[in-house]
C-alpha cells in the first residue's frame, strides 16, 4: 500500500504525509523490537552497504576528533566494509589493522585483544560470512571491546532472519542489516 495508497512524504504535515510518517514509526518499532533497542536507535538507509559505510565513517570521523585514529577489522570482510576501511586508511590517514582468521574463517577474540591500542576507535567484524558461512563469536569479542572501551560494529546482513540479532546479547554497538535478506523491501 505504500506504493499506491500511503505514498506521502513522511516529513510533511498533510494527511498522506502523516499516514506515511505513522507507517515509518511502526517500521522503526518492529525493527527495534527485533534488535532489542529503541526505535530512535534504528536508522533506515538504502542498503547494507550504506549502513556499513555510515557506521564506519561516522564512528571514525567522530572518534578522530579525540585522537583515536586506529580501526580494526578482518581480512575476510565484505567489500562494503573492506573498501571503506581502505578508503579511511588511504584517503583520510586512519590506521587499519586487518586481523587474520583461522582455517574455519573464525576470528580469535584474543587476537582482537592484542590488536586494540589506546587510539583504537572501532572494531568491525562480520557476523555471518557471506562466502563460507562462518559465524563469528561476537559475544566473546564484545567482552574484549567493552573492557577496552572500544566500539564494536558488525555487518549482520547475512545473519538477518536466521541468527539472533539482539544487540545486547551480541554485545555490539552498531549493527548493519539489509531488509531484503529476510523478506523486507529492497532498498532498506
Amino acid at each position: 500500500p505504500y506504493w499506491t495508497r500511503y505514498y506521502g512524504n513522511p516529513s510533511s504535515i498533510y494527511k498522506l504525509g502523516r499516514e506515511a510518517h505513522h507507517a515509518l514509526d511502526q517500521a522503526h518499532q518492529i525493527v527495534a523490537d527485533l534488535l532489542g533497542c529503541t526505535p530512535k536507535e534504528v536508522i533506515f538507509t538504502s542498503c547494507g552497504t550504506e549502513s556499513d559505510n555510515m557506521a564506519l565513517r561516522g564512528v571514525a570521523f567522530a572518534q578522530a576528533e579525540t585522537g583515536k585514529r586506529h580501526l580494526i577489522t578482518t581480512s575476510i570482510e565484505h567489500h562494503a566494509v573492506g573498501h571503506t576501511m581502505e578508503q579511511l586508511e588511504k584517503r583520510f590517514g586512519f590506521e587499519v589493522t586487518y586481523l587474520p582468521v583461522d582455517q574455519y574463517g573464525l576470528v580469535d577474540p584474543d587476537e582482537v585483544k592484542k590488536a586494540i591500542r589506546d587510539d583504537t576507535a572501532l572494531v568491525s567484524i562480520m557476523y555471518g560470512n557471506n562466502e563460507v558461512g562462518t559465524i563469528q563469536p561476537l559475544p566473546e569479542i564484545s567482552k574484549v571491546t567493552r573492557a577496552k572501551g572500544v566500539l564494536l560494529h558488525t555487518d549482520a546482513v547475512q545473519a538477518g532472519g536466521t541468527l539472533d540479532l539482539n544487540v545486547d546479547r551480541l554485545g555490539v554497538d552498531l549493527l548493519s542489516l539489509s531488509a531484503h535478506k529476510f523478506y523486507g523491501p529492497k532498498g532498506v
